[in-house]
């Protein structure tokens, strides 16, 4: 016993150091033997997926010549006089003479609510991720309803007063792009400039 174990304190690190390149050279072996190494040539094997590019969209603005009265403003805080706050405007006031108030892109109508904030609302799915809303409508003028398909351009309603929140603004569209969830600057796709 005592020779086995003064071989193993000469020799055993050497013994243990073969072991493991046997057996690492097995399973290398092994894997190298259960791989199928051949071409297949059948293309009915091989798919081929369909890659189409996304849809552009194109916008218009939501007013015919309008003014911004109070522009998106981010992360900083602005003074509320109507509701005697400061707080972020995350959207837009817009003005113009008739105060009609379209469409900017294709899309469907999510939403058509009265809201006692921020008046009649309409709120329309595009492609992309992409939501534009429409806030302080008349709410006795509104020319669509939910799961309409709209057309860049379509009238969606009146521009009013109905905005609580916004009430000494006068009569005014709010207006509101959504991109995957969060609020965006509408400059950012459209082109106003305060006048």
């Amino acid at each position: 016993m005592n020779k086995f174990k003064l071989f193993m304190k000469k020799y055993g690190y050497y013994c243990m150091v073969g072991v493991l390149v046997i057996a690492l050279g097995i399973t290398i072996g092994i894997a190298a033997g259960t791989e199928d190494n051949t071409l297949n040539t059948n293309p009915a094997d091989n798919p081929v997926i369909s890659v189409t590019n996304p849809e552009v969209l194109t916008f218009t603005l939501p007013m015919e010549n309008p003014s911004i009265i109070k522009d998106f403003s981010g992360e900083d805080i602005v003074f509320n006089s109507s509701v005697g706050w400061w707080e972020t405007h995350e959207g837009m006031d817009l003005t113009s003479e008739n105060s009609l108030v379209f469409a900017i892109a294709d899309g469907e109508v999510l939403s058509v609510v009265d809201d006692q904030l921020e008046g009649t609302k309409i709120v329309i799915e595009h492609t992309n991720g992409l939501q534009s809303v429409y806030s302080s409508l008349d709410s006795t003028d509104i020319k669509v309803q939910v799961g309409d398909k709209v057309s860049m351009g379509d009238q969606l309603g009146v521009a009013s007063t109905s905005a609580s929140n916004e009430s000494l603004t006068g009569a005014h569209l709010h207006f509101e792009l959504i991109e995957d969830g969060t609020k965006i600057d509408p400059n950012n796709y459209l082109e106003l400039e305060p006048k």
